[in-house]
């Protein structure tokens, strides 16, 4: 995978040069197409036919989430923004919601939590059924990924008809994810791997989330070398675009992947990738947790971090050892330096430091 950063070479540029990059069926403009597949013939909103997207549209909403997914965060906000001004109010609930992520990601936390009461209060009040349908899904994300006070309830069936293949695809990736939360694993691998089969010659970007999904099920479950290959596909379909982003979010449930498969092989990846894991953590814990008196993410590296999390799920020292490629005693150096940063004392207490 390729350092992108400011100066990435494949960048995308706005107008002409940048539709025409990705016409060629692959990357973000595919994305969006899939995701909102029929947006012009929709006249739910009004009894004449609408336009088509604009180029200056389609512009706006591939490069927010080629930017974010590449943390490419001011430039994405810059077309979220641009996309909240959209005629369209799928695109503009979309870009909200966008928007608030890359905020959480700058660790702009009022910000985001102005973001979410304003997507809240659109969720009670759609201006089409489509846009409906799509709100359900961001009320289901929002419940799994932060808590925002509401139990992680399933999407209504009346939405389903609704959504495009790609927004069903990724509830599927959400479910997944809220039977890991669940401690479900078996099922959580289950869905994932269903979705996969289904996803098989779509988009490659959900797969990347669905790979990930099924590495982090695969892992609690002390599937290791099924996990590792989950984790190697969604890296093998991200790296052609430096989508790193994917791996930044779901880093603590991946429980040492990243360090396993990039901290040695790609330093200056994981270099990039550690610095962002940071401030993203810390603004996930802010709007996942504010009362939290510690503030584990940020007393830990991400690979100690990781290390943690992998004892904290019940894997002895040998175990630990064996997966990272270090030895026992590295294990426990790195143990006691974790329970001395969190001030504790034995294993048991690290489950519960790392939920609160």
């Amino acid at each position: 995978m390729k350092d992108q950063g400011q100066n990435n070479s494949r960048g995308l540029t706005h107008g002409a040069e940048f539709l025409a990059t990705w016409r060629r069926g692959e990357g973000p403009r595919a994305l969006t197409e899939y995701l909102f597949p029929d947006l012009s013939r929709d006249s739910s909103s009004s009894d004449k036919a609408k336009e088509m997207l604009s180029d200056e549209e389609e512009s706006a909403l591939a490069g927010m989430v080629h930017f974010f997914l590449q943390t490419r965060y001011e430039e994405a906000l810059a077309e979220a923004e641009r996309c909240m001004s959209s005629r369209y109010p799928e695109i503009r609930d979309f870009a909200l919601l966008a928007h608030a992520l890359i905020n959480v990601a700058q660790q702009k936390i009022e910000v985001t939590l102005n973001d979410f009461v304003v997507l809240q209060q659109k969720l009670h009040c759609s201006e089409n059924r489509r846009a409906a349908a799509l709100n359900d899904i961001y009320r289901y994300v929002l419940s799994v990924f932060f808590h925002l006070g509401e139990d992680i309830a399933p999407i209504p069936p009346e939405s389903i008809p609704y959504c495009s293949e790609g927004s069903r695809l990724f509830v599927l990736y959400a479910r997944s994810y809220a039977l890991y939360l669940l401690q479900e694993y078996d099922q959580a691998l289950g869905v994932a791997e269903a979705a996969l089969l289904m996803a098989a010659n779509r988009h490659p970007l959900i797969s990347i989330y669905l790979n990930l999904a099924a590495s982090m099920a695969a892992m609690n479950l002390s599937h290791f070398k099924r996990a590792d290959r989950f984790f190697l596909n969604a890296l093998e379909l991200a790296s052609p675009e430096g989508y790193i982003q994917p791996f930044i979010g779901h880093h603590g449930p991946l429980q040492g992947m990243v360090e396993k498969h990039i901290r040695d092989r790609e330093p200056k990846l994981y270099k990039m990738i550690a610095e962002k894991v940071v401030r993203f953590r810390s603004g996930w814990t802010e709007i996942h947790n504010p009362q939290s008196s510690t503030k584990v993410t940020n007393l830990l590296t991400p690979y100690e971090f990781a290390l943690a999390m992998l004892a904290s799920k019940g894997k002895t020292n040998k175990e630990i050892a064996d997966y990272l490629h270090i030895s026992i005693n590295t294990v426990k150096s790195h143990l006691s330096t974790i329970y001395q940063k969190l001030g504790i004392s034995k294993r048991t207490d690290l489950n519960q430091c790392l939920n609160k």
